[in-house]
């Protein structure tokens, strides 16, 4: 941590401020779309998973300052900067933050949550090359850290309470992998997707996806957003979210 260079950032136009490693993985409009789209009602729990310097659960306590929010992270170099960050946007009260292994640990309560909200590495291991910076390469390939995809989401299943929500970001290109994950074991149902397009006309290469644990309803395709207008100009809808901190309605 000493060695590593910090800078400071913002999100949602100032709302939330955030140090982060000047080399790496940085948060972008992923963490700030994710964030938006997370249900959070007063005295709401909410766990993010791989949480990094704390951006997406930052986010949303922007949103509703009556939460509490837990983070986790395999890497304790993040999880310095989140606490730090927590204290850099005034909610290190209602906030806590724990380095560890999804696949080990044992301090955060099991069937505690309303809400885990998660970014997983979004590359399967074997099908590409790894970053030699290490914070990118454990936030963007499964197989660093020995989690795959399944692993997060036995961990999601595991945290949170009967009905709760989980919400997630992921390539579009994953999609097939996502559902079978979360259906496989009758862990999670009642999917919603909405699907996020760069421009109009181009695939969708983001989609947002919201399961409950252990509630079982028919798939929800969403119209979704479309993000930037032909002059790389953001739409409206993705101001409102970037700038406003507008929620996404699933």
């Amino acid at each position: 941590m000493k060695d590593m260079e910090v800078i400071e950032t913002t999100l949602l136009r100032g709302r939330v401020k955030l140090l982060q490693p000047k080399v790496g993985f940085h948060a972008s409009i992923d963490s700030v779309f994710l964030a938006a789209a997370v249900p959070v009602k007063d005295r709401f729990k909410v766990l993010d998973v791989g949480c990094g310097v704390g951006s997406v659960g930052l986010c949303i306590t922007s949103r509703n300052k009556n939460i509490s929010l837990t983070g986790i992270d395999i890497q304790s170099e993040l999880i310095d900067l989140a606490c730090q960050n927590a204290t850099l946007n005034g909610v290190t009260e209602r906030s806590r933050f724990f380095q560890g292994d999804i696949q080990s640990e044992k301090a955060v309560p099991d069937n505690e949550f309303n809400v885990v909200v998660m970014n997983p590495p979004y590359l399967e291991d074997g099908t590409h090359t790894s970053s030699p910076e290490k914070i990118k390469a454990t936030s963007h390939g499964e197989g660093i850290s020995g989690a795959d995809l399944a692993d997060w989401v036995k961990y999601a299943h595991r945290k949170l309470k009967q009905g709760g929500h989980l919400t997630m970001i992921h390539r579009a290109d994953r999609l097939d992998d996502v559902i079978v994950t979360l259906e496989k074991k009758r862990w999670f149902g009642s999917l919603v997707i909405y699907p996020l397009w760069s421009h109009t006309g181009e695939d969708a290469k983001r989609v947002i996806i919201q399961a409950r644990k252990e509630r079982y309803a028919p798939l929800i395709l969403k119209p979704g957003m479309v993000i930037h207008e032909e002059n790389g100009q953001y739409t409206d809808a993705a101001q409102k979210i970037l700038n406003g901190a507008a929620a996404i309605d699933l």
